[in-house]
């Protein structure tokens, strides 16, 4: 999971205003019935901008940092549009009113990937009507479009997603834990995919360091060069455009070498 700044990255105008109709419908509608009719009606208003959103993750999923075939990838409502499932399994009441709400969505990987269907469960102040206030709700899933939410993930060498707290009563372990879960992160083929990344992360920070090491006792322009190439292929495995570059960026701060660190902070 990266950070995703939606909120600078809307959709065209012409859409919004057709969303926006959409939902003044749904306030008007006389029932829960009626508000489903609208919806189902117009699933069409969500794929439309798929493309957008892919875009804005260089193709991948949002949650899973996954690249997949774009046809199978779905816009998610981050907050469900139909019924709320906590943690009890009880519905809690769907949030109807963002069914059109561009802020409340998210580019996911295929549904078999990506198990959140319409699990969200909130810990206190949960919104139920168009009135109240979702800024208030303390909720227990990571959400990419949230600046800090990535940063509570980390990842080991085996390719496993965790939490970053290690203590299991604080509120970042239990929302990581949760993420986690209910978004099947750790399902064996992205497992297997993020082993590969930080395998060759961790040989490419160990060569390049040996060859750094000798470069700093005696100077080679040859070895320059070719520790300049080293760490232009750690940069790119650093990319936002690189598949699972969170755990390769997690292993990368990890390696408590200064020129890596100095990497980082040009990884785009």
């Amino acid at each position: 999971m990266r950070y995703i700044d939606l909120e600078n990255n809307p959709p065209d105008q012409d859409w919004i205003d057709r969303a926006d109709a959409l939902t003044l419908q749904l306030t008007q509608a006389a029932d829960k019935a009626a508000r489903g009719v609208i919806i189902d009606d117009n699933q069409n208003m969500w794929t439309e901008i798929k493309d957008h959103f892919r875009g804005l993750s260089h193709n991948k999923c949002w949650y899973s940092e996954s690249k997949n075939d774009s046809a199978h990838c779905h816009i998610d409502h981050f907050r469900p549009k139909k019924e709320a499932i906590a943690e009890d399994k009880k519905d809690k009441g769907g949030y109807w009113w963002l069914a059109f709400e561009w802020m409340n969505y998210r580019y996911s990987a295929p549904a078999e990937n990506i198990r959140k269907k319409a699990y969200f469960h909130v810990n206190s102040n949960k919104a139920n009507l168009p009135t109240d206030s979702i800024e208030n709700e303390d909720i227990r899933f990571l959400d990419p479009t949230e600046i800090e939410d990535p940063d509570k993930l980390a990842f080991t060498n085996e390719g496993l997603v965790t939490p970053k707290s290690t203590v299991n009563t604080e509120r970042n372990y239990i929302q990581a834990e949760y993420t986690i879960r209910r978004m099947n992160l750790n399902k064996p083929e992205m497992k297997d995919s993020r082993k590969d990344k930080y395998a060759n992360t961790i040989l490419l920070i160990k060569s390049t360091e040996k060859l750094v090491q000798i470069q700093n006792t005696v100077f080679c322009p040859a070895r320059k060069q070719k520790i300049a190439g080293k760490m232009k292929e750690l940069l790119a495995l650093a990319s936002s455009k690189s598949e699972y570059s969170s755990a390769v960026k997690f292993c990368m701060r990890s390696s408590g070498i200064e020129w890596v660190d100095n990497l980082l902070l040009k990884a785009a």
